[in-house]
């Protein structure tokens, strides 16, 4: 009869009220956000934060399971709601974290990928100018191409891949850079700087004491200045060719000669529309040849070269050692010049000259 009573109070309970608790929304919110933060990459920007997350939202789901399997008003999700909330606090924190540390990573690889662009911008000038065609142009070129890697990989959210990928495109530029300043440092050396000003000077002073014109053709800043009387009254451009910023030595190695020469012939019709053939080489250059010769640095077979000019075709025109202008500047100079002008050739007169700043300042 008490079991009767008893169980007539059960169902009594039941029937006036008594219902199963409904399950925490939390549950289902913590897992929309693992979902979140595993799409956000959580595990890659913050794996250890991450992983103490993913024990937490592991340990609500047992807890839950647990409370399932109890008869539904014996269920108690109240601690469970609790610990389901300090959990989607700390997710909250970790998403913001991620997606801060994923900004401030595409930000960073943006401005890297800018300045590198604009220094491979500034070496391709600074190579073309100086007609190196050689390792430089080579490293640079394939800086560009790993430039284009980083930024693929970028668009594919690989931010640590795209900046590791950076730093070997620093290197490759570095490499370019070291490759150019190696190719110019004669034009780095105060005492080479000193002997060019030196023979710049000495002709600056002869065509003022004859009264006489002089040409000065200056390598580097590839510049020709015409003197009359000491005072420089034209100033022009001018090319040279592939190895032009070295200093001949012998036939055949594409470099333009340094020294004091003077106008041996004007020629009015030449290959190269008209062109004044300078008196290279002279004793200097010939006692440097033999000098390399007795030393076994050129070949016996070699001979030390000749029919160096100032000619026309365009000072855009790849030489074999000459000095090149536009036709309209040789028709100009044509006339101002005569045989036995004097015409000094030099590397730089500038101790910081733009373009090896540039190199090495950037």
């Amino acid at each position: 009869m008490r079991f009767r009573s008893i169980a007539f109070c059960l169902l009594a309970v039941y029937l006036t009220g008594c219902k199963t608790p409904p399950v925490p929304p939390e549950a289902r919110l913590a897992d929309q956000q693992e979902r979140d933060l595993w799409r956000a990459g959580a595990s890659v920007y913050a794996p250890r934060e991450y992983e103490s997350y993913c024990g937490d939202v592991k340990r609500a789901r047992q807890a839950l399971a647990q409370e399932n399997l109890k008869l539904g008003w014996f269920r108690a999700y109240v601690p469970l709601r609790d610990d389901l909330r300090r959990t989607l606090v700390a997710g909250d924190a970790l998403l913001a974290r991620t997606l801060k540390d994923k900004e401030e990573k595409r930000d960073r690889i943006r401005e890297e990928v800018r300045v590198l662009r604009k220094r491979i911008g500034i070496l391709n000038d600074i190579t073309l100018a100086l007609n190196e065609r050689g390792s430089a142009r080579g490293s640079l070129s394939r800086a560009e191409i790993m430039l284009q890697e980083v930024s693929l990989m970028a668009d594919g959210v690989k931010y640590d891949e795209a900046l590791r990928k950076v730093g070997a495109v620093r290197e490759v530029i570095k490499e370019a850079e070291g490759t150019c300043l190696r190719f110019l440092s004669r034009y780095q050396d105060p005492r080479q700087i000193e002997k060019w000003r030196e023979l710049a000077e000495e002709t600056v002073q002869e065509s003022r004491a004859k009264g006489t014109p002089a040409i000065l053709v200056i390598k580097l800043e590839k510049k020709m200045i015409v003197y009359r009387k000491g005072v420089a009254v034209a100033e022009f451009d001018v090319g040279l060719g592939f190895n032009g910023l070295s200093d001949k030595l012998h036939s055949g190695d594409d470099a333009t000669p340094e020294g004091r020469y003077q106008i041996t012939k004007k020629i009015s019709a030449s290959r190269f529309y008209k062109a004044l053939l300078i008196s290279y080489p002279n004793e200097e250059d010939r006692r440097r040849f033999a000098s390399a010769k007795q030393r076994r640095e050129i070949p016996y077979w070699v001979g030390i070269g000749g029919l160096v000019e100032i000619h026309g075709g365009g000072e855009d025109s790849l030489t074999l050692g000459c000095v090149s202008v536009d036709d309209k500047v040789m028709d100009e100079l044509f006339t101002m010049v005569s045989v036995g002008t004097p015409v000094t050739i030099v590397g730089t007169l500038d101790m910081e000259s733009p373009i090896v700043k540039a190199i090495r300042d950037e």
